[in-house]
């Protein structure tokens, strides 16, 4: 059986003109809720032995809440541009590389693309992610990650920020 977490980052900056989009920074909320999730699902969930990341400063700073919540190791996590900006196809194929060895990925994200992901793994008719949001994909019949398609998975959980508002 195999296990995804879909991540969206947190609430990012939008003030400073001179970054580029891929340069953006959190925002207080996002500086506050990137800990304080990752705190919640650490605590409750079972932990990623893989976390692979979008290189998109705001994606990768709510990855190391992530990182430092699990406890992962370097080696336990990778950076990719393959997850920024990306298509449903993109992450399809980030899944899809995801070495058999391990059981527990998640992938931290971007929307349209993290929602889209969601939505055509689990089948449902999940309409949006919000920042900072977890969801829990499980794939009871999957042994390896190539065998993870469309519908294949059911969600276990759905998890933001204002839920602990």
């Amino acid at each position: 059986m195999k296990t995804l977490f879909v991540v969206r980052h947190a609430k990012s900056a939008w003030d400073d003109p001179r970054l580029s989009d891929k340069e953006r920074i959190l925002n207080d909320r996002g500086r506050h809720d990137a800990p304080m999730m990752a705190a919640y699902v650490a605590k409750h969930h079972p932990h990623p032995s893989l976390l692979i990341s979008s290189t998109a400063t705001r994606a990768w700073t709510t990855a190391q809440a992530f990182v430092d919540a699990f406890e992962l190791s370097k080696d336990s996590v990778q950076q990719t541009d393959a997850i920024y900006e990306a298509p449903l196809s993109s992450l399809l194929h980030v899944v899809d590389a995801i070495d058999d060895g391990v059981d527990v990925a998640m992938i931290v994200g971007h929307n349209p693309g993290v929602t889209e992901l969601v939505r055509s793994l689990s089948g449902e008719t999940f309409t949006h992610m919000p920042t900072c949001g977890v969801v829990i994909l499980q794939f009871t019949h999957a042994n390896v990650w190539q065998e993870i398609a469309k519908g294949t998975g059911s969600i276990k959980a759905f998890l933001y920020p204002k839920m602990f508002a």
